[in-house]
């Protein structure tokens, strides 16, 4: 056996790409897999078995020692501009954050949309404009190796260098073992996301692929556009002759997503996107009955150490965010996904049938899998969505009021 990733373990890989940035010879590469997801390789003729990718990787672990999200305080909070509140995901506290950040010295690691490459990428920005492309979540994986490997040269090249590192809980996990093992000294603030797992790219690829053929060079991708509402999950992509808008519920990337049938191994049994964080700061939508009747978004962000409560309440004090409530984290998390995923057999499946590049032929499929009881929920949930959007605001509100 050999003393480096390719380790049995009984965790599966996140596709973090730590393990990449760690290794001092080279002998590790971060490229998509034959699932759609991003993995090490390793060259065992480079590799010299020191275990230093081992130490980095969350599949080798105890995940006892991080922090709980328990008894931390959990702020609802939205940009003070109400043109960033418009133009993000959800309130815009990723974005005051990290523009914060630029001016105070920082620089900020985020994810972009390549579209190019059709691809997210790990990047780090380091003035205003470029924090316009960290704007919004990216419903994929990341490739992160080149911004890691450019993140460890510069914090040891300038050890008074600053950053704001932001991604999912298992990405910041990396990158925090990283700077361990490294032993940098910058002074980093790790910023991670209520995360639902990642969907593959051979759901991903296939699926831009048929809307570029529609609707010609894609101009943007919008994962989750607030125009039909901040409580609809929506994806709208504009091209150079159309634009495309879709409910969830109506749109093939979206049912997978949703569905639970093409998310990463290791998405569904994570202890990082439930319970256990590495972070700072944990932010995310505030979805739930206390802003029912926000439809302009609401950003959840909970204080997991106090040096993430002191930056919040600096935002605050400066009238960067204004803070609507103050909740406990269990209320925030019961609109969250953090519990295991079951049907790990009929993700493997369908992975499988998703290498011919099918995927409504697959989703059609994998559907009839699902019980009677739960399909004609979908098929419901499918229906609602071609009422007027104030009928389809009533009936969720409704809907909630009696649970």
């Amino acid at each position: 056996m050999h003393k480096n990733v390719t380790y049995p373990s009984a965790l599966a890989c996140t596709g973090c790409g730590a393990c990449s940035a760690t290794c001092s010879v080279g002998a590790i590469t971060l490229s998509i897999n034959n699932e759609g997801f991003y993995s090490p390789s390793v060259d065992h003729t480079k590799c010299v078995e020191c275990g230093a990718c081992q130490r980095v990787c969350y599949k080798y672990t105890d995940l006892s020692t991080l922090p709980t999200l328990g008894d931390q305080a959990c702020y609802a909070t939205c940009s003070s501009s109400a043109e960033t509140h418009a133009t993000t995901t959800s309130g815009g506290f990723a974005y005051e954050l990290s523009k914060w950040g630029v001016e105070s010295g920082y620089a900020v690691m985020g994810v972009i949309y390549d579209y190019a490459s059709d691809t997210a990428c790990t990047t780090i920005v380091d003035d205003i404009a470029g924090l316009e492309q960290l704007k919004g979540s990216k419903y994929i994986q990341s490739y992160t190796e080149e911004a890691l490997h450019n993140f460890v040269k510069r914090a040891i090249s300038n050890p008074s260098q600053r950053f704001i590192c932001i991604g999912t809980p298992c990405q910041i996990f990396g990158i925090r073992s990283l700077v361990e093992a490294k032993h940098l000294k910058n002074k980093i603030l790790y910023v991670d996301l209520f995360c639902h797992g990642v969907p593959s790219y051979l759901v991903w690829d296939p699926y831009v692929k048929q809307q570029r053929e529609r609707l010609g060079e894609i101009k943007s991708v919008n994962f989750r556009y607030k125009g039909n509402g901040w409580h609809q999950y929506s994806i709208r992509l504009v091209g150079e002759r159309s634009t495309y808008c879709n409910y969830a519920y109506n749109d093939p990337f979206y049912r997978y997503f949703f569905d639970n049938v093409a998310l990463n191994t290791s998405c569904y049994t994570c202890k990082l996107r439930q319970r256990r964080a590495p972070s700072d700061i944990r932010i995310g939508d505030f979805l739930g009955r206390a802003y029912e009747d926000r439809e302009d978004g609401i950003s959840a962000a909970v204080a997991v150490t106090p040096n993430g409560k002191n930056v919040i309440a600096e935002l605050a004090n400066n009238q960067r965010v204004n803070i609507v409530g103050e909740h406990t984290v269990e209320e925030c998390l019961k609109s969250q996904s953090t519990d295991d995923y079951n049907g790990i057999d009929l993700r493997n499946s369908t992975i499988a049938r998703l290498t011919d590049g099918d995927i409504e032929a697959t989703k059609r499929w994998y559907v009839k899998q699902f019980s009677l009881k739960h399909r004609i929920y979908l098929h419901l949930k499918s229906l609602t969505t071609l009422l007027p959007q104030r009928w389809i605001i009533a009936l969720r509100r409704a809907r909630r009021a009696i649970r």
